[in-house]
This record gives structure tokens, C-alpha cells and sequence, in this order.
């Protein structure tokens, strides 16, 4: 069948013309590049400045300690919500001439997520990507099933200015970073940062998540943790349509039934997503401000196309996916895996759902979920955080 073509002459204008305005945006900016570097400051942000997360809070906090008289800055877009990281950084706001003045005099920059294509960055200046997918399934930039014009313009501004991007799998760094964005420059295969708390022990964490959330902890409880991703796009985000949600108790009952706890839900839903879920037992867990931490601290995952699916694998917990919306997702979104090949058991409807989880088999999982992290070729260690640190730390010299 002909695929229609979907680059009109209307759309192909409108990327062309914000491709220009970016151009001449970025090139008047390059005004404040008459401020001197200053090779003691790092930024970072993270999610375009909406949290203090992710890989660049785990690497901002170890460079604090291995340099703590280095300046420190994080952009966030409402800096109040965190004043108590004021002691050891210093907070800036996102958006304005102050984020401008930053964002061009640090040495070192740092963020998961792609930058404003209008800011310049300096030959002198590092900007490293952490990116924040670290094992993918829905497909990203020129790989995406229903493709964008503007991609061909943003990309190509964008890689201009990335020093190196760090690097999850070796299937990352090829399907991802190279074929997906086009980006043909250093990589560095050293692991999530936010991945090295999995991978080691977490006691800590754990009773610090039971306590934030009020949880009273024991022997028989339990976490179980529903992480969706978004549909749609960044700009129009939103979640599955009430019809075609799970029941929550239902769900918890036959958790309780198979692993022989009392579970606790929780749910997060994706940094673009308004929150929308029913049920009585259900705890907010949005606003927590770090995800590996619940996945630390969770026993079970359900999630249906995010990331964190491949994070939480690496302890080998029960993971499952709930998709009832899987045909429409893979034909406008697009998978770079085929979904049933994974280890997760995967459901399109709540009797699926619920089997799944009554017929699951710890010994089978870990024997699949062994093979699924030996085709994505992981580099994910528990130094992942020290081996970026060290490169950081090279390029201040």
C-alpha cells in the first residue's frame, strides 16, 4: 500500500521558517559570549529544568563530593519548590537572561534531555547528554513510524553541540544515538548513572520511600509501582482513556494472592502527563522526586511502553506490561523491538492482565530477562557514576 505522503508544502515551510528563526535567534544570543568562561561552574538541568532527577542529580551530587569547592548550578523553572539544595548549589531559574548567562559561561553543561535549539554552545565549552531513556522500545527521531519534518533540521542543530552523549547498551548507542538522532559523535559507554543505586544495596532508599509515603513496613507488605508513558506527544500529552484502565483493586488482590503480600499501589505517571486514574487504594506518587528510588523500593512494576521496564530488569523484579492500546501505539509510534519478544509478560486486556500475573514464574523471568539484557548489550555497573564523574572532571582541566 502507498503511504501517503505526510511533508506538505505547508508543513515543510512552517519547519523551514523555525529552523531560520532558531538560527537567528542562537546567532544574537552569541552576543553574551563576550562573558568570559568561568572553568569552575557545571550546570546542569534536568527535564528541561521540571525536576531534581534522573542522571544528572546522581552526577551532581558525586561531583560535589569529589569537588566541592567547584560552583555547582541547576536551572529548574520553579527553583522555590527546591531552596533546600541551596546549601550546596546554587539555583537558578530556568527560563530568562540569568538561565542565558549560565548556560553560555559554564564550562561543563549537563542535562538528560535535548537542549533549547537556540542556545549557542562555545568551542570551549563540554555539554554532555545523558539522555534518559536507557533501554528503549518506542521508537525516537528519524525512526519514529510517523516521521517529522522538522526532525531534519532539529537534529542536525542539535548534534552540533553535544560533546558526547553517555551511553546504557551498546543498542542505544547504534539504534538511538546514531541512526535515530544521526549522531555520529563520542559516546560514552559507561552506564546509567542513575542505574548504579539498582545495581547495589538499597536498604536506605527503601525504608525512605516506606516512610515518605506513609507506608508501614514489614514482612507482608509490599510495593507494587504502575509507571505508564505518555501517548501522544510533549505537547499534547495524556494517558489511557478511563474504559480502558485496570481495576486498581483487582490488581492489588491478585498481587496479594500470587506473592502472598498486602501491596501498596503507587502510581507515577510519565513527567508530560496530567494524571488520570481511579481507584480507592490508589497513592500519588507523581511528585516523588526520584524514580530509581521507587524502583528501588518497589517489589512489582507494571508499566506498558516505558523505559523503566529495561532500569528495574537489572534487580530482576516482576515486571508487567498492560497495553490495551498496543495496535494503535505501533502504528502511530512505532517499537524498535518486537514487544512479545521481551521478558515482560505483556496483556491487552484486564483477563489477560490478571493471568498474567496469577501464572507468573520467577525462575523463567530471570532466565528471559538474562537474554534480553545480553541483546541489548548493557554497560550499565555500579561505577557508572565514578567513570562519568572522571571524565567530567578531565575536561575541567
Amino acid at each position: 500500500m502507498k503511504v501517503k505522503n505526510k511533508f506538505t508544502i505547508s508543513n515543510r515551510l512552517k519547519a523551514y521558517l523555525k529552523y531560520i528563526a532558531s538560527i537567528v535567534i542562537m546567532n544574537t544570543l552569541k552576543i553574551f559570549w563576550i562573558l568570559p568562561i568561568n572553568k569552575n561552574r557545571i550546570l546542569f538541568f534536568s527535564f528541561d529544568g521540571k525536576q531534581y532527577s534522573d542522571n544528572p542529580k546522581y552526577i551532581s551530587q558525586y561531583l560535589h563530593k569529589r569537588l566541592p569547592k567547584k560552583e555547582i548550578v541547576w536551572a529548574f523553572l520553579e527553583p522555590e519548590k527546591f531552596e533546600y539544595l541551596e546549601e550546596i548549589y546554587h539555583l537558578v531559574q530556568r527560563k530568562g537572561v540569568q538561565f542565558i548567562k549560565e548556560f553560555v559561561t559554564a564550562k561543563i553543561i549537563v542535562t538528560n534531555n535535548h537542549v533549547p535549539t537556540y542556545l549557542p554552545i562555545r568551542d570551549k565549552q563540554i555539554l554532555l547528554n545523558t539522555w534518559h531513556g536507557g533501554s528503549p522500545l518506542k521508537t525516537v527521531g528519524f525512526s519514529e513510524k510517523v516521521p517529522v519534518f522538522y526532525n531534519k533540521f532539529f537534529y542536525k542543530m542539535q548534534n552540533r553541540k553535544y560533546s558526547a552523549f553517555l551511553s546504557s547498551s551498546a543498542f542505544m548507542t547504534e539504534e538511538v544515538f546514531n541512526n535515530s538522532f544521526g549522531y555520529k559523535g563520542n559516546v560514552l559507554d559507561y552506564g546509567m548513572p542513575r542505574n548504579a543505586i539498582l545495581l547495589g544495596p538499597h536498604k536506605e532508599i527503601i525504608n525512605k520511600v516506606y516512610k515518605y509515603f506513609g507506608i508501614e513496613q514489614n514482612n507482608n507488605c509490599g510495593i507494587v509501582l504502575y509507571a505508564p508513558t505518555f501517548r501522544g506527544d510533549f505537547r499534547s500529552s495524556r494517558f489511557l482513556p478511563s474504559k480502558m484502565q485496570f481495576d486498581v483493586e483487582k490488581c492489588v488482590e491478585c498481587l496479594n494472592q500470587k506473592f502472598k503480600k498486602k501491596f501498596k499501589f503507587l502510581f507515577r505517571a510519565h513527567h508530560t502527563m496530567s494524571e488520570a486514574i481511579e481507584g480507592n487504594s490508589v497513592i500519588m506518587a507523581t511528585d516523588y522526586p526520584d524514580m530509581q528510588e521507587l524502583l528501588c523500593a518497589a517489589d512489582v512494576l507494571i508499566t506498558d511502553y516505558s523505559s523503566c521496564m529495561g532500569d528495574i530488569a537489572l534487580m530482576k523484579k516482576p515486571t508487567f506490561l498492560y497495553a490495551p492500546d498496543l495496535e494503535s501505539y505501533i502504528q502511530n509510534r512505532g517499537f524498535y523491538w518486537d514487544i512479545r519478544s521481551l521478558p515482560f509478560p505483556l496483556s491487552q486486556n484486564q483477563n489477560e492482565f490478571y493471568n498474567a500475573i496469577n501464572s507468573f514464574n520467577q525462575k523463567r523471568y530471570e532466565r528471559e530477562v538474562d537474554k534480553y539484557l545480553l541483546r541489548l548489550g548493557t554497560y550499565e555497573s555500579p561505577d557508572s557514576v565514578e567513570k562519568t564523574v572522571s571524565w567530567i572532571i578531565n575536561k575541567l582541566q
